[in-house]
């Protein structure tokens, strides 16, 4: 994903446009026990890759999908209801 879909400029774009970017890491890096616990309370789940869209205001989880994603999946995700 970080190497195939997230640099299209179509994805580019869209995350550039109205997105705040976090990305966790958990099979590597120096805080993976703390990655892995803000894993789990923020996309209440161990798979990876995971990707959860929040609301701004209230915090709350608006879209939600696990596994790996093609361009047009990721953009769908990016605007769609998905939950």
């Amino acid at each position: 994903m970080e190497k195939l879909v997230l640099p299209k400029p179509a994805v580019a774009e869209k995350l550039r446009e109205g997105f705040v970017e976090a990305r966790l890491h958990f099979d590597k890096g120096p805080r993976i026990d703390e990655n892995i616990k803000l894993q789990l309370e923020l996309g209440k789940s161990r798979a990876n890759p995971i990707y959860v869209i929040y609301d701004p205001v209230t915090g709350q989880p608006l879209r939600k999908k696990a596994g790996r994603l093609s361009v047009e999946d990721f953009l769908l995700l990016l605007r769609g209801p998905i939950k």
